[in-house]
């Protein structure tokens, strides 16, 4: 996996955080085992463009004043109201240590039971591995288009994990999707009324003579 670039500002601990926000900033901190935590400051819009690639399982490589440090995302605030990015939480990665991460499960395909009155509902949006970073994932995959009727249920034990690679602390048997009936659906099925057969045209009658 390829690392990406961001770069970052140390910062002293005078600075106002509205300040820093208000000159497009975001406040930062990165901590790790055996790594002293570090307060940086972040350009927003290279933070951004970042993120929509990196998530929270890719590693990047962050420039601190010209120093770098593998760090992967561990956590987001945003703003309550209007959504911005508030403060991001920087794991270190050491490449000889296994490191936690939380990986996004993308639902592929296209179920026939949708045709039948179901619906989708995914239990399951992260799944949570240990691993080296070497061998983080962007994500993992299910194809829906295996669950045919209302009321199947896909496991864990379904997907493709390299066991030997990535350490999953969840039950093989926990659910991760389901196909349910939409609610009141068949009840609405029944009570369509059936389209009115086309009125048969009157016979003519016999012309007068």
């Amino acid at each position: 996996m390829e690392k990406l670039a961001l770069n970052s500002v140390k910062r002293t601990g005078e600075e106002k955080l509205k300040d820093l926000r208000a000159n497009k900033q975001i406040p930062a901190v990165i901590y790790g085992h055996n790594y002293a935590p570090v307060s940086v400051a972040l350009d927003y819009s290279e933070f951004l463009k970042t993120y929509r690639v990196a998530g929270q399982t890719h590693i990047i490589k962050l420039s601190i004043d010209g120093k770098n440090q593998d760090v992967i995302v561990h956590e987001v605030q945003y703003h309550p109201v209007t959504g911005d990015f508030q403060h991001i939480d920087f794991m270190s990665v050491n490449a000889k240590e296994k490191l936690h991460a939380n990986i996004p499960l993308k639902l592929i395909g296209s179920s026939p039971a949708l045709r039948d009155w179901g619906m989708v509902d995914q239990l399951i949006d992260v799944i949570e591995v240990k691993c080296f970073p070497a061998d983080l994932v962007d994500h993992f995959e299910f194809d829906i288009s295996v669950l045919t009727e209302i009321g199947q249920v896909a496991h864990l034990s379904d997907l493709k994990i390299d066991s030997k690679k990535l350490e999953v602390h969840l039950s093989p048997e926990t659910p991760i999707v389901s196909i349910l009936e939409v609610k009141g659906a068949a009840a609405a099925s029944e009570e369509t009324p059936a389209a009115p057969a086309p009125a048969t045209p009157a016979a003519e009658a016999p012309a007068a003579e």
